[in-house]
């Protein structure tokens, strides 16, 4: 609503709350300068990212998060490599993390600093800050809603890139999301994105890394941290792990029509646009 360019509509989707967060969409939907779609269903991520698509009809899709803090120009810039250039499928932009309380700043020195992509093929937007054209959404089937709940994204960043679609990335486009602000929370965050990666099959190496040094914790005296936060990197490795392994053990297995292709599952949608889309290459 404080966007510098409006949408022509928002599309939004409740995944379950039970805290009055629905009646306050409600209202807000009622007082927005532009329509506003509401839906509700207690479901996972996937399923209601790609319910809120279907609420709206719209070539071009503009994702974010709840809990996530969109700059004003964010919808502008996020949608700008889309309308410039036909060719282009799926943009990326630039989050920040942000560090508020005691414990958020003591982990900050632990996170990785987002990096700049230098090419297209190195372009995996997290969906708290991407557009897309509807088609490349048809594309692929959507996000894969057999996940349990995470990983989606990414899963669906992977399909694009090998149904061959073109990526771009946009500095400008700036997203803030707050860190969890608890030790609990945080490890929970990082044993749930395990979880999801194994579901998906991705990251696999990442993950057996960190598991190694949880049975070897002397490794960690290898990392650019050495001694520092030792304890507390156990910890992070141990919750990492312990997830990656209950979703390679307990997780979802994608559907029996989903293929493995270069090392990732592909939706049957996927599988026939990277077909058709290395059919139709120029030699």
């Amino acid at each position: 609503m404080h966007q510098t360019v409006l949408p022509d509509e928002i599309a939004l989707v409740d995944g379950g709350s039970t805290d009055g967060t629905w009646e306050k969409l409600q209202e807000l939907a009622r007082k927005s300068p532009t329509p506003v779609r509401l839906g509700r269903e207690r479901c996972n991520i996937a399923r209601g990212r790609n319910l809120a698509i279907q609420l709206t009809d719209a070539e071009i899709i503009a994702a974010s998060d709840a809990g996530s803090f969109p700059q004003k120009n964010w919808f502008a810039e996020i949608t700008r490599p889309l309308l410039a250039d036909s060719k282009i499928d799926v943009v990326g932009g630039h989050n920040v993390t942000l560090f508020e309380n005691t414990f958020q700043k003591s982990v900050e020195p632990l996170e990785e600093p987002a990096v700049e992509p230098v090419s297209s093929q190195q372009v995996y937007p997290s969906s708290r800050n991407t557009a897309f054209r509807r088609q490349a959404w048809l594309d692929v089937g959507g996000y894969p809603e057999w996940l349990t709940l995470t990983a989606e994204d990414a899963l669906f960043n992977y399909e694009l890139h090998l149904a061959g679609k073109k990526f771009a990335y946009n500095r400008g486009a700036v997203v803030h999301w707050p860190m969890r602000e608890s030790a609990t929370a945080y490890l929970k965050m990082l044993g749930s994105y395990g979880y999801g990666a194994a579901e998906a099959g991705l990251y696999g190496p990442n993950y057996r890394r960190r598991l190694a040094t949880v049975i070897f914790p002397p490794l960690l005296l290898l990392s650019r941290h050495r001694f520092n936060y030792f304890g507390f990197r156990l910890r992070k490795n141990a919750a990492a792990s312990r997830g990656w392994l209950m979703g390679l053990f307990k997780g979802h297995r994608a559907p029996k029509n989903w293929k493995r292709v270069d090392g990732v599952f592909l939706s049957p949608e996927a599988q026939a646009c990277r077909l058709h889309s290395r059919n139709n290459s120029p030699a």
